[in-house]
């Protein structure tokens, strides 16, 4: 099948997004699927592209540009689209009219969303009723149950299934590195940027030294406009250390003991996840994306509150065991999202798609 992967950001960008759509295209690839890219998002002499990508320009700034509908159309004829993924974040141009371009002339469309609608609902519900969105002959998903429940309540009801992120558990199960005679070790992997809460975490962490000096460490790994500023603030026990590649990230997540995910608006957590399958004891808020592959006590902890994770974090420090016992949990059952059944998942919202129905999204 001739898949068009449509989303207004991708690599060489790197976020959740551009990773998830390349690496579910590659995939698909390998499955005998035949996907193409179409983005907004320019190209960059240094990265070369692995993938059949078509980048279009348009009216706007950055990756965010207008394509017109009727040019848009043209394009998936040209190429031959028979089906339609759009990747849909908070404000995503093309994405949105080549899911409105694609059901309004025929093509079977499925629409990803990445992120968490919560707090943008009344703006999201307004132009869904004046786009008549929810009447779209397409096929709606989220990449979470948590951001699911907003696409549903903006769209007025209609069926949306839970479409996650994939992940290849066993290219992060490494052996663990960290040895029994050190503190325990603290991760965190995120944008340094507001809506991921950084400097939440670090004032966290400085409760915690103050309570338990010297009784643990922790990485915090990422780049973003917020990076000088925490580290200025970090006290020795927290390292940031800007960005890394997923090499390198597997090795720290080797050498770590807990991963902490912060954000409550998190609509799916694939840095959580690879932390999971890598054996970590996850803490991560209760509603977030999170809460689809951390069981409260079996994998991890779901808290409600900064004051929560402190407790948590507290907790793991007093008995060490806790988070010993989740990690070889962990290690030896691997995570319920993995590519397998992302790819059965998809390959479902196609098929329905082509056959129109939407009772059972």
């Amino acid at each position: 099948m001739r898949i068009a992967h449509v989303t207004d950001v991708y690599l060489p960008r790197l976020g959740g997004v551009e990773l998830q759509v390349h690496d579910l295209a590659a995939r698909q690839s390998a499955q005998g699927h035949h996907p193409l890219i179409l983005t907004t998002t320019a190209q960059s002499p240094a990265v070369l592209d692995d993938m059949p990508v078509l980048r279009v320009t348009g009216l706007g700034a950055g990756p965010y540009r207008r394509f017109g509908g009727r040019a848009l159309d043209t394009t998936l004829r040209a190429h031959g689209i028979e089906a339609v993924h759009a990747h849909v974040s908070a404000f995503s141009p093309l994405a949105w009219t080549a899911a409105r371009a694609a059901a309004t002339n025929g093509l079977p469309t499925v629409v990803s969303v990445h992120s968490m609608w919560h707090d943008i609902l009344p703006l999201v519900r307004r132009f869904a009723r004046w786009a008549d969105a929810s009447a779209w002959p397409v096929q709606w998903a989220a990449v979470s149950s948590a951001a699911a429940s907003a696409v549903r309540a903006a769209l007025d009801g209609t069926p949306v299934a839970v479409l996650p992120n994939g992940i290849d558990p066993a290219a992060w199960l490494l052996p663990s590195s960290g040895a029994a005679d050190r503190p325990p070790t603290f991760i965190s992997v995120m944008r340094m940027v507001r809506r991921k809460r950084p400097r939440a975490l670090l004032r966290t962490l400085l409760a915690l030294r103050d309570a338990y000096p010297g009784r643990f460490r922790a990485v915090l790994v990422g780049d973003g406009p917020l990076l000088a500023g925490l580290r200025r603030d970090a006290p020795p026990e927290v390292t940031f250390t800007g960005a890394q590649d997923r090499t390198t990230i597997r090795a720290l997540l080797a050498a770590a003991d807990v991963y902490i995910a912060p954000a409550p608006r998190e609509s799916f957590g694939i840095a959580a996840l690879e932390a999971r399958s890598a054996g970590l004891p996850v803490v991560a808020r209760a509603g977030s994306g999170v809460a689809d592959f951390i069981r409260h006590g079996v994998e991890g902890w779901l808290v409600h509150s900064d004051a929560e994770l402190l407790n948590v974090l507290s907790s793991v420090l007093d008995d060490p065991r806790r988070a010993a016992a989740m990690a070889e949990h962990n290690r030896a059952v691997a995570p319920c999202v993995r590519w397998d059944t992302v790819l059965d998942a998809a390959d479902a919202l196609y098929a329905r798609a082509f056959s129109g129905d939407r009772a059972h999204a």
